[in-house]
């Protein structure tokens, strides 16, 4: 009755899945457009001696993209000869001058790309290199195989089961690898239905899953296991099937995995259209969120423009920096979250703390008695220190007064006199010093729909996983 249950969901599910007809001959309509135009250009400004083709790629080629939720992305393929200066400015400049109705824009990921809305459509122009199979110059150069490859391999079921485990994935806002999420990208959706067959049996196998390092890979290593074990130090290694020497788990986070293991657990045990919906409501208990106030530092700051790419790993960088300086002093940091919104050039990190104050006396704990040389380093590095003494266990400790004992008071000493120690990410220090807030959430601060959210999703306990 179980199976039954849970297969006639999957069917629910799928049906909102599946594009209409309609909506497929509006983006193939759409595709074709901006693909001519982008021939016209090329043929009419001479540079058709550089691109070989023009070829379409991702869920749109693959026919593997949600119901109204489709990219289209286009690749340039340049001849392998031309060097990679001109590779980046003709790409470039093809994007951008044959679109130039639609206000196009530039994004970047291993080399810049264009980035359009056509008819309310996203529609990504990314040069890449026509190489021979293997010989790639660029990242961007596997993709037309992952697409010939898909194509190939994937029947009409297994493109519908795709699009079921996408919805699952991104309904935990684990989809996508943008470094904002650290998600499975389509591909990655593309590969473990192609491995195992289906939602379902993907969703049990990720159940079961209890083997940190295990290797996914679609066919027999053509490499042997500890040469992979070598090569792809990650949570999960799944390789590429196109390329058994690319790990496409390294781009995805533990916590994500961490996180469809566990959802995938709970969805066996208790299948519900829950996991399809989009977890947006972030409803935090006012008693919870007011027993917590004293403990959420934010830190808010505002940013010159840059690509999205850009400031998110900049963000996280700050972050995992501000956390590390702060638990160097004392301060335990139990949890952070940060986020962009890119319309409003707006960052915020959110610390949740075990406490916002601690105390003046701090321990420093050294070797013990029998290693001579190093009691004698340790007794001549802390000389300034007020006691030192050996404790019961004959080990070697010192006592200090701290400077700080409030996190607010340190850290704004820190921005001020010594930012250099915290690890700011060079091109973004000069923005954040000059427009940081840092404050507790139990201080009267008006806050924003941003900041607010943030704090929610510090607080927010998932249900469908716990």
């Amino acid at each position: 009755m179980k199976s039954t249950n849970i297969n006639n969901l999957i069917e629910q599910i799928l049906i909102d899945c599946i594009p209409s007809s309609f909506e497929e001959n509006v983006l193939v309509n759409c595709a074709n457009i901006v693909k001519k135009k982008l021939y016209s250009y090329i043929v009419d400004h001479n540079l058709d001696n550089y691109v070989t083709d023009i070829v379409f790629g991702g869920s749109f080629a693959k026919g593997t993209w949600l119901r109204n939720s489709a990219d289209i992305d286009i690749f340039i393929k340049f001849n392998s000869d031309i060097d990679y200066d001109h590779f980046e400015t003709y790409g470039k400049e093809i994007g951008m001058q044959s679109l130039m109705e639609y206000s196009p824009y530039l994004r970047y990921a291993d080399h810049p790309y264009v980035e359009v809305i056509v008819d309310g459509i996203k529609v990504n122009v990314v040069p890449c290199f026509d190489v021979p199979f293997g010989r790639w110059k660029s990242a961007a150069d596997r993709s037309p195989f992952h697409t010939s490859y898909m194509v190939t391999n994937l029947d009409q079921d297994q493109k519908n089961q795709v699009r079921v485990l996408k919805r699952f994935l991104k309904s935990l806002n684990i989809y996508g690898a943008e470094i904002s999420t650290e998600g499975f990208s389509g591909y990655v959706c593309e590969v473990l239905i192609l491995k195992f067959g289906t939602f379902l049996s993907t969703i049990e196998f990720f159940s079961k899953y209890n083997e940190n390092g295990l290797i996914i890979r679609i066919d027999k290593a053509t490499i042997p296991q500890n040469r992979h074990n070598d090569l792809h130090n990650s949570f999960i290694v799944i390789l590429d099937p196109i390329d058994q020497n690319r790990n496409l788990g390294s781009a995805i986070s533990t916590r994500s995995v961490a996180t469809l293991i566990q959802a995938s657990r709970k969805f066996m045990i208790n299948p519900n259209t829950k996991y399809f919906s989009a977890n947006n409501n972030f409803a935090v208990e006012d008693r919870l969120r007011n027993s917590l106030s004293s403990c959420i530092l934010i830190i808010e700051f505002r940013y010159t423009h840059r690509p999205a790419d850009v400031i998110w790993g900049q963000l996280k960088k700050l972050t995992k920096s501000i956390v590390r300086f702060s638990g160097s002093y004392g301060f335990k940091i139990l949890k952070s979250t940060c986020s962009v919104n890119e319309k409003e050039n707006h960052c915020v990190i959110t610390l949740l703390l075990e406490s916002a104050t601690i105390s003046s006396l701090s321990i420093k704990v050294g070797p013990e008695i029998l290693r001579k040389q190093d009691v004698e380093k340790f007794i001549e590095a802390n000389e300034q220190s007020p006691l030192k003494w050996i404790d019961n266990d004959s080990v070697t400790k010192c006592l200090f007064f701290r400077n700080y004992t409030d996190i607010k008071k340190y850290l704004e000493s820190a921005f001020a006199n010594n930012p250099t120690l915290i690890g700011i990410p060079r091109g973004l220090k000069t923005d954040f010093i000059n427009s940081y807030n840092l404050y507790l959430l139990n201080q009267d601060h008006k806050l924003d729909m941003h900041v607010n959210n943030t704090i929610s999703d510090l607080i927010h306990t998932d249900d469908r996983i716990f």
